[in-house]
């Protein structure tokens, strides 16, 4: 759902600094007064960034989000409304939201400190002198790029870095228990963002999230399922099983599998040859491990799934030399875990030459380094190009013939159909492990315009989280029980399509029929008690957002909208229900409330019973 033919959208790139000074014209919302801060993962920043738009009742015609769709239809309303009442809301609270990966994210969640929310990377003891010029080469660190739409034109919220943490995103989940819960901080002595921008870090401290004495208990709930397509350049390439894109309709979702598209079908043998390096050119004819229905292991020429479209005999993808250039995150990333999560989970068990590699204890990962030490040839990987953000992702990949060959990882909303940036890929569509298990082992081989394996759809995130292995969170749950990662099969597990996946995480090899098999969330990670010392409407303003945004489907539709343009699915409304009823609610003992009991909307109970400070006293 992105555009990206202005500076505004360029999610984590230099290019930016100069907007970051100011903004120049008056909030879409005039009577904002007051923010509501997140930062992290930027698989979900454009969401969320819409999201905020929409919870604001913001007016953003031609320059918001209505014009982040390539749909060829009447684009979503530019007025949203909070329910099917068509209220616009006017709270006078404008949400923020810092696109700076999930580990920069968490870092800023952990260390309650939102100068953590910075993009890229840091070494301590630098010093960076930024400034707005257009010449000027900028090393990290920078702060997040300003957030866009209605946001971009607010000069009250558009400095950073933010005044503080509400929440943190994170693709990747929060550690399981307290003692884990620690992050590197960078110390920064000198922060003057306004261009000229001077930036010193003088060195860094290993910070923990303070006890429940004075944050109260860590919360970590999903807030949408997500899916992690694979784009591909295909450039150079013949793809017999190519599927052309239809036309997708925003107000009549779920958006099928017809008209997404495929720009390549991959198997999961494939993905797994691809991503360990064994296979590094696209006219390779090397046979790769496979195993068929009963877990019975052989090998197929790389390209055996060629075929499609009325071809029936697999061919090269190219009989001249193309390089299999991979397209990694190189900073930490939840969208790295979650393929990473997906390689351990699928490749071992389809050839132990993979256990090595995807098997290792330091996967899964938001490091993709991690994986490239795995593979430990650098005569292989050191080919392959690492950039910071999704949006250098997706250009890195690329369109142009100049870049054909290359593969990578990202958020659905940055692939095509739910993209229309210039630059922005096409997606594979890939066998999940039902198929396998079913012997579908290819492509459909007659003229059709329906791909065989499953692409990144919404319908499709929703029925890999329909896995009834996955548990559902009650009243009881704890933060690491939404840790959708963490269940994984019990013993004695019937084996799945000749394979014993015992112990092993269940979304990757989820055995629902269409369900897309990379998949996982965006954690909203919160604390149950905030300080209201500087602001005493903080909590109530953002348990009504929190409220308005876990409101049941039909009370949403708008929000569901905006989340499905961007290929992921709502949560459930049982899921909903619980999360209202446990943190939002004004009588439960664990509901989110404010800090400390002497200040201004202060309390002892829910989330701040026995706490003496309270998150974000800044």
């Amino acid at each position: 759902m992105k555009l990206q033919s202005s500076t505004k959208h360029l999610l984590g790139t230099a290019s930016v600094l100069a907007m970051l000074a100011s903004a120049v014209a008056t909030p879409a919302n005039a009577a904002a007064t007051k923010g509501i801060y997140f930062g992290g993962s930027t698989l979900a920043s454009e969401a969320f960034r819409a999201i905020f738009d929409c919870y604001m009742g913001a007016t953003v015609g031609a320059t918001g989000w209505t014009d982040g769709f390539q749909f060829g239809v009447t684009p979503l309303p530019a007025t949203c409304t909070n329910s099917t009442s068509n209220t616009v809301i006017t709270l006078g609270v404008q949400g923020m939201y810092a696109g700076v990966g999930s580990g920069n994210g968490v870092r800023g969640y952990i260390a309650n400190d939102p100068k953590q929310w910075y993009g890229g990377s840091i070494t301590p003891s630098q010093t960076f002198t930024l400034t707005n010029s257009a010449s000027t080469t900028v090393q990290p660190p920078f702060p997040a790029v300003q957030p866009p739409f209605a946001d971009t034109l607010n000069t009250t919220f558009g400095a950073y870095p933010y005044p503080r943490v509400d929440a943190g995103l994170s693709d990747s989940p929060l550690p399981a228990t307290l003692a884990a819960m620690t992050t590197t901080s960078i110390t920064f002595n000198t922060v003057t963002w306004t261009p000229p921008a001077t930036v010193t870090a003088s060195g860094s401290s290993v910070v923990s999230y303070t006890t429940t004495v004075t944050y109260g208990t860590p919360i970590q709930i999903p807030a949408f399922a997500v899916n992690v397509a694979i784009p591909v350049n295909t450039a150079g390439l013949t793809v017999n099983s190519a599927i052309a894109q239809g036309t997708i309709n925003p107000t009549s979702p779920p958006w099928d599998q017809n008209n997404q598209g495929a720009a390549i079908q991959l198997s999961e043998a494939q993905l797994c040859a691809i991503f360990s390096g064994k296979v590094t050119n696209w006219n390779s004819t090397a046979n790769i491990p496979f195993i068929d229905s009963t877990g019975a292991a052989s090998t197929r020429p790389f390209y055996y799934t060629n075929v499609g479209n009325g071809i029936g005999t697999a061919a090269q993808y190219t009989t001249a030399s193309l390089p299999i250039t991979v397209v990694y995150r190189s900073d930490g990333s939840g969208t790295s875990f979650i393929l990473t999560n997906y390689l351990k989970a699928v490749c071992p068990q389809i050839d132990a030459s993979y256990a090595t590699i995807f098997g290792a204890t330091n996967l899964p990962s938001t490091n993709f380094s991690a994986l490239i030490a795995n593979i430990a040839n650098a005569g292989i990987t050191g080919s392959w190009v690492g950039v910071s953000g999704s949006g250098n992702v997706q250009s890195a990949v690329g369109v142009t013939s100049t870049q054909g060959g290359r593969i990578g990882y990202l958020s659905s909303d940055f692939v095509k159909p739910y993209a229309i940036a210039a630059q922005a890929p096409s997606a594979a569509a890939v066998q999940n492990e039902q198929q396998r298990a079913a012997g579908v082992e290819l492509p459909i081989t007659t003229a059709t315009t329906s791909p065989t394996f499953i692409a990144a759809t919404p319908a499709a995130a929703e029925l890999a989280w329909q896995d009834g292995r996955l548990q559902a969170p009650n009243a009881s749950s704890t933060w690491n029980d939404y840790n959708v990662y963490g269940y994984v099969f019990p013993s004695g597990t019937p084996i799945q399509g000749g394979v014993t996946v015992d112990g092993k995480s269940v979304l990757p090899l989820t055995n629902v029929a269409g369900a897309y098999p990379l998949g996982g969330t965006a954690f909203l990670d919160l604390y149950s008690c905030y300080s209201v010392a500087a602001d005493s409407a903080r909590v109530t303003n953002l348990k009504t957002f929190l409220s308005w945004y876990f409101q049941d489907a039909a009370n949403n539709a708008l929000a569901t909208q905006i989340i499905q343009a961007s290929g992921f699915q709502p949560l459930k409304d049982t899921i909903k229900a619980v999360i209202r009823t446990k943190y939002l609610g004004t009588v439960n003992a664990t509901r989110i409330n404010g800090a400390p009991p002497s200040g201004p909307g202060g309390s002892t109970a829910g989330g701040c019973n026995g706490v003496t400070g309270g998150a974000g006293a800044l």
